[in-house]
């Protein structure tokens, strides 16, 4: 936020010089063909233009205008330079940090390892979140069986070893008891077994 700040303030203060320069050009050239060339070429002429015309107010006030600029501008780098200094800083504290960490992992080799936060198996097994864990597995493991199971009596039903078949797809059945399409299979599997059997 302060760099915005100090960014706001240069920029203003640099608008304010850009104006007032641009207005004191106007002013020289009303003043004289001559002041104004040299105001606009030679580099120091602007302030003997300024000092020669001092009576007149409105050279005065393009004067005024370009002085006031400076302090905006020199504040406003002032607080942009600080506000950048200071974010260094942050990063510095981030990296001692950092390092701290770092420094007490090789020096002790158990700090914060799995064993520090070993749970005893008793406050597991009553864990709501243990439980709930542990169910997921088991359907995921389940789902896994069941599938392998189907995928393999349908290789050996390929392969017309019905026998096998029948197996697996009973290995299923007893994964998800009732399940349409691996007691369809296994209904299918006995029917191609009797049929075997008469030809």
């Amino acid at each position: 936020m302060t760099a915005i700040i100090g960014a706001i303030l240069s920029f203003g203060g640099i608008i304010l010089l850009f104006v007032g320069g641009i207005w004191g050009l106007i002013q020289a050239f009303r003043e004289d063909v001559v002041w104004g060339l040299l105001y606009f070429f030679v580099p120091f002429a602007a302030y003997v233009f300024y000092i020669k015309k001092w009576q007149n107010t409105k050279i005065r006030k393009t004067l005024l205008m370009q002085l006031a600029s400076l302090p905006l501008i020199a504040l406003g780098t002032l607080i942009a330079s600080m506000s950048q200094q200071s974010t260094p800083q942050k990063s510095s504290n981030f990296r001692s940090n950092t390092d701290f960490y770092q420094n007490a992992r090789e020096e002790s080799p158990s700090f914060f390892t799995t064993t520090d936060f070993k749970v005893s198996s008793s406050t597991q097994a009553s864990s709501p979140i243990y439980k709930a864990s542990s169910q997921r597995s088991s359907v995921a493991a389940q789902k896994d069986d069941f599938t392998k199971s189907m995928k393999l009596g349908h290789i050996y039903y390929g392969k017309r070893d019905y026998q096998t078949a029948l197996i697996n797809f009973n290995r299923a059945l007893q994964v998800r008891p009732g399940d349409a399409y691996a007691v369809k299979a296994v209904e299918n599997t006995k029917s191609a077994i009797a049929q075997a059997k008469t030809t």
